[in-house]
């Protein structure tokens, strides 16, 4: 029993979830992702360090999508982009042997998310912000 506990703690989001999340929500959320996989190799401090860059690359991707050169696909590609610098950097130096370890569901994260975005949404809705 000892052994399925440590086993579910070196479980990790795969690569490609993390990418996913970036692409399709925000660095934000990938950021955090990679935060629990640095949490289930005990790695804190970095773990924290990758989820504050996520969040200024999320701040990042904001002010572009602000400029005349912002749009759905600038910031799909910043969000691709960061996800990509996010995933390769953690993966290459922290989890070389990412493909022997097991890997996470994604669908409690998933659904955490889409009620994160449809509260936002919500909100922005009830506060006559326009919503395109």
């Amino acid at each position: 029993m000892i052994e399925s506990n440590s086993s579910s703690e070196k479980a990790i989001y795969s690569k490609w979830a993390i990418l996913g999340f970036c692409l399709f929500f925000s660095p934000i959320f990938g950021g955090f992702m990679l935060r629990k996989n640095f949490r289930g190799i005990r790695k804190n401090a970095e773990g924290n360090i990758v989820f504050l860059v996520s969040i200024m690359m999320a701040f990042l991707t904001a002010l572009l999508a602000s400029t005349p050169y912002g749009g759905a696909g600038t910031t799909i590609f910043a969000n691709f982009l960061q996800g990509a610098l996010l995933v390769e950097f953690s993966f290459k130096k922290y989890f070389i042997d990412a493909d022997d370890l097991p890997k996470k569901s994604v669908l409690p994260m998933l659904s955490a998310s889409l009620m994160i975005v449809a509260a936002l949404l919500m909100l922005l809705i009830l506060l006559g912000a326009p919503v395109q």
